[in-house]
């Protein structure tokens, strides 16, 4: 740039551009058209290719859940399986025998210990109404019933004020 910011041109190229000005015009408007058609062109391209992509992803997604479903029958039916239940029954009962064994051992109070019969004698009468069902099952006839358990818990206590506390506590003294 010159002083007083005015720009320097060759007059040379200044002589050429007014004298080849319609064909600078020219060449702008087809290059213009043509960077046109070549953006609509790559456009449309584009659009071709990401809608391919979008129908392979669908595809994919499709057989992705199709296989989620099956996996998810599988599942369901490995935990449903009857062989898989009576292993589980099994299970429940030997954790029950254990947790009565275990409360009959520890050093609680007897309601705790009463609880724990009852539980163990709840425990019994389940095993042998599933050894009943299960053999009924096998000769084709209805298992019966079981048995409703009432397990009602022990009254919960209203806790103390502080002020109640340490009232309380200085009568024990």
């Amino acid at each position: 740039m010159s002083e007083g910011g005015r720009r320097s041109t060759d007059p040379e190229l200044e002589k050429f551009l007014r004298e080849n000005k319609e064909m600078m015009e020219r060449l702008f408007r087809e290059n213009k058209e043509m960077m046109d058609r070549f953006f609509r062109e790559e456009k449309e391209r584009f659009r071709g290719a990401f809608d391919e992509e979008m129908k392979r992803a669908e595809a994919f997604a499709g057989e992705r859940k199709d296989k989620a479903k099956d996996t998810a029958q599988e599942v369901y039916n490995a935990f449903t399986d009857p062989e898989v239940q009576r292993h589980f029954m099994a299970m429940g009962m030997e954790f029950m025998m254990a947790m009565s064994a275990l409360m009959s051992a520890m050093p609680f109070p007897d309601q705790m210990k009463d609880m724990a019969k009852k539980a163990e004698e709840a425990r019994k009468s389940a095993s042998d109404n599933s050894s009943k069902a299960g053999a009924g099952r096998s000769k084709g006839t209805k298992s019966a019933a079981p048995e409703k358990i009432n397990v009602e818990p022990a009254p919960k206590k209203k806790p103390q004020s502080k002020a109640k506390r340490s009232s309380a506590d200085r009568d024990d003294s």
